[in-house]
């Protein structure tokens, strides 16, 4: 049985998603299957079958994905033969509209927040929070999540991210990673320079000067809610008494492909711009628009669909419950 809490989803959050998730599942990133199959085997939710480079997932096992939003990680577990164990949890009901949209074969689907939940003491074999985690990296989420994961069970986080920042700080340079489709992989040589990893992934996103010149004005923004750039989700991961403190990181760079029209769209999605007035919206909206005028070269567009280039990130974090 849940345990009793007055702690609530954040504010900003709901408010922000409540208005703009039609714009979330439309502009954000999903997940790769080149980093999400490694990630469920870390989860111990699929087997990896070397000799023919394929992957078994184990359907029986019940998941719950906490902050579920529209879907965007959810359709991998779909795509992978999730069904009636698959069991999402979001706290906005805007987000649970565009996901019931989305996915209306999903039955259990269930508007609480992270210190709430309905399920059953020791029920579930995986908890799994895409984007999210920031929002609620406390105690007593961790708490709420103990409370239902079984022995043995464990605890998933990933997250898509557009720069190099303290999330990613000394934990780069022992983590496993992944080429999920970027045409600068191969110019990092990540494994032969473990001491300048942090330097090699500043390079990685500074390929494109117009992303890295947008990326760094939309930030000045962000001050004043949780994100996951800001690496402190990770302190309360690594020091609570309901997880082990045994964490394994692992990462994939891939490029997203976006019509220039769509940047400031993009960005319009995260939830400190969302909380701008107009007018100062719109300054940002004629600022990105801006840098990309005065930044963008042949180079910057992908020849075959003529998109710009944005490099992008992956992180999964898996943790095990202490039981």
């Amino acid at each position: 049985m849940s345990t009793a809490t007055t702690k609530s989803a954040h504010d900003i959050a709901i408010s922000s998603f409540n208005s703009n998730h039609s714009l979330y599942d439309i502009y954000r990133p999903s997940f790769t299957p080149i980093i999400v199959d490694p990630f469920l085997v870390d989860l111990n939710l699929a087997t990896y079958n070397k000799q023919d480079n394929t992957f078994t997932f184990d359907n029986d096992k019940h998941i719950v994905e906490l902050a579920c939003g529209t879907g965007k990680f959810t359709k991998n577990l779909i795509d992978n033969g999730w069904g009636q164990n698959l069991s999402v949890v979001d706290p906005s009901k805007g987000m649970l509209q565009t996901f019931k949209q989305n996915f209306p074969q999903v039955n259990n689907v269930v508007q609480a927040s992270s210190y709430n939940t309905p399920f059953d003491d020791n029920s579930v074999d995986a908890v799994i929070i895409a984007q999210g985690f920031h929002w609620f990296a406390d105690e007593e989420s961790l708490r709420e999540i103990h409370r239902i994961l079984k022995p043995n069970g464990k605890l998933g986080l990933i997250w898509n991210f557009d720069y190099i920042s303290p999330s990613q700080d000394s934990i780069v340079r022992e983590s496993n990673y992944y080429n999920a489709g970027t045409r600068y992989y191969q110019d990092l040589d990540l494994k032969s320079n473990k001491n300048n990893q942090e330097l090699l992934l500043q390079q990685y996103f500074a390929n494109q000067k117009w992303n890295d010149e947008v990326t760094k004005y939309v930030y000045s923004f962000d001050v004043k809610v949780p994100q996951y750039r800001h690496g402190k989700w990770r302190s309360i991961l690594l020091s609570n008494p309901y997880f082990e403190n045994k964490v394994l990181d692992s990462f994939a760079l891939y490029d997203k492909l976006i019509d220039k029209d769509d940047v400031w769209k993009y960005w319009e999605t995260r939830s400190y711009i969302t909380d701008l007035p107009q007018e100062k919206r719109d300054e940002v909206k004629a600022h990105i628009e801006d840098i990309i005028a005065k930044n963008t070269t042949d180079e910057s567009y992908d020849k075959e669909t003529n998109r710009l280039i944005k490099p992008m990130g992956t992180h999964t974090v898996v943790v095990p419950v202490k039981k």
